[in-house]
C-alpha cells in the first residue's frame, strides 16, 4: 500500500550533523493548546547557547492543528513543520522527524513540556557530560523524579508496566515507555526501526541494547498541565487507551526477549520436578502411595526439557535477529553514504 508523502519544511539531510541540537515533537489534534505549548517551548530553546532546530510533526490531525503550527512557524525560521494526511501513530511521526533532523544530538519529547520547562536542556547537558553515553532517558521512576497531576490509573499502569517490561525484556532503563529522550545522531539514525505506534519506544531500547549502545537516565517530573484559553482552563489529556497500551506493550515485551522468562520457567519446573520426586520417595519410605507423585515429577521433568529446548531455540533466534539488525544497520549506513557520494562515488560536497 502506498504511503502518503510527507509535506512541509523538508530538507536534504545526510549522515553528517549541520546543527548541534534537533528537538522533535509529534502532535495530533492539539489545536487548543498548541499556540501556548509552542511559544513556551520556543522560549526555552532560545535561551540555549547552541544552534538548534525544532521539528514538529503533524500526525494527521483533523482539528486545525496544522494551520496553528504553521502560523507560529511563520515567525520563527528555526521551527520546521512536517505533516502527512493520515494518522499513522507516534512511532511513525518520530521516525519522520528523526529522518529530517540535522542535529548532532536529537531530543524527542512531548510538545507541551509536560516533562518540565527545562527538560531539553537537562537531556542535552546529560548526554554531553558523558561521551560514552548514546541514549539518555528521562524517568519519573528514579529518585528525584515522579508524577504530578497525572491520574492515578496512568501512574499505576506506568509503574507496573515498566516493571513487567524490565522483567520480560530488558533492564536497560526504568522508563522504557516514555518518549522524552536524547540520542546521539549516529545511534538513533542507524537503528533499523519499523514500529509506527508507541511500541516504538520499546523497539528503540531493545535494538539499541542488542547493538551495544549505552544508556543512562535522569530523574524527571511528569506533569499534566493546564493551559488558559479564552478565560477557561484546557486540561492536557492523553489520547492513549490504557487497556490497549498494556496489551500491546506486554506482547512486545513478551516476544522481545523470550529467554529471560523461558529459562526461568524451566528452572522453576525443574525444582518442582525435584520436589515431587523427593515427596514420592518420602511417601514410599512411610509406606504410603507414591506413584502419583512420581508421575507428576516425570511430567514436570518433561516440561522442563521442553522449556529448556524452547529457550535454546529462542536464544538462537535472538542471535539471528541481532545479526539481521546489524546487517540492516550496515546497509542503511552504506545507502546513506552512497547518497552523499552520488552514483559516481565522489562526495557531492567535493564536486
Amino acid at each position: 500500500m502506498l504511503q502518503e508523502p510527507t509535506r512541509g519544511d523538508l530538507m536534504t539531510v545526510d549522515s553528517r550533523a549541520t546543527l548541534e541540537l534537533s528537538v522533535i515533537c509529534p502532535f495530533y489534534n492539539e489545536s487548543e493548546i498548541l499556540v501556548a505549548a509552542l511559544h513556551g517551548l520556543l522560549k526555552k530553546l532560545r535561551e540555549l547557547s547552541v544552534e538548534w532546530e525544532l521539528i514538529v510533526v503533524n500526525d494527521g490531525s483533523r482539528d486545525g492543528s496544522l494551520d496553528v503550527a504553521r502560523d507560529v512557524a511563520a515567525d520563527e525560521p528555526r521551527l520546521r513543520v512536517l505533516s502527512y494526511d493520515r494518522n499513522r501513530g507516534r512511532g511513525h511521526a518520530l521516525r519522520t522527524g528523526i529522518g529530517q533532523a540535522r542535529g548532532a544530538i536529537i531530543v524527542t519529547t512531548e510538545i507541551d513540556l509536560s516533562w518540565g520547562d527545562d527538560i531539553v536542556e537537562q537531556l542535552y547537558t546529560a548526554i554531553q557530560a558523558d561521551p560514552a553515553t548514546d541514549i539518555v532517558i528521562a524517568s519519573p521512576h528514579l529518585s528525584g523524579g515522579g508524577y504530578r497531576n497525572v491520574p492515578w490509573k496512568r501512574v499505576f499502569f506506568s509503574r507496573f508496566g515498566n516493571r513487567v517490561i524490565r522483567t520480560l525484556m530488558t533492564n536497560a532503563a526504568t522508563m522504557n515507555t516514555g518518549m522524552t529522550r536524547a540520542y546521539r545522531r549516529y545511534c538513533i539514525r542507524s537503528l533499523p526501526l519499523e514500529e509506527d505506534g508507541k511500541e516504538f519506544h520499546l523497539e528503540v531500547v531493545l535494538k539499541a541494547q542488542a547493538l551495544n549502545y549505552r544508556f543512562s537516565e535522569i530523574p524527571a517530573l511528569l506533569e499534566w498541565k493546564e493551559y488558559k484559553l479564552q478565560d477557561r482552563k484546557v486540561e492536557r489529556k492523553s489520547s492513549s487507551k490504557v487497556n490497549k497500551l498494556v496489551l500491546t506493550h506486554s506482547l512486545f515485551s513478551l516476544f522481545g526477549n523470550p529467554m529471560r522468562y523461558v529459562w526461568g520457567l524451566s528452572v522453576v519446573s525443574l525444582l518442582l520436578s525435584f520436589g515431587f520426586l523427593v515427596a514420592a520417595i518420602w511417601r514410599l519410605f512411610l509406606g504410603q502411595v507414591s506413584v502419583y507423585m512420581v508421575i507428576i515429577s516425570l511430567a514436570m521433568a518433561i516440561i522442563t526439557m521442553m522449556l529448556f529446548a524452547f529457550g535454546v531455540i529462542a536464544q538462537q533466534a535472538n542471535m539471528v535477529q541481532k545479526e539481521i539488525w546489524t546487517l540492516k544497520q550496515g546497509l542503511r549506513d552504506l545507502m546513506r553514504e552512497r547518497s552523499v557520494r552520488g552514483p559516481s562515488g565522489v562526495n557531492d560536497a567535493d564536486r
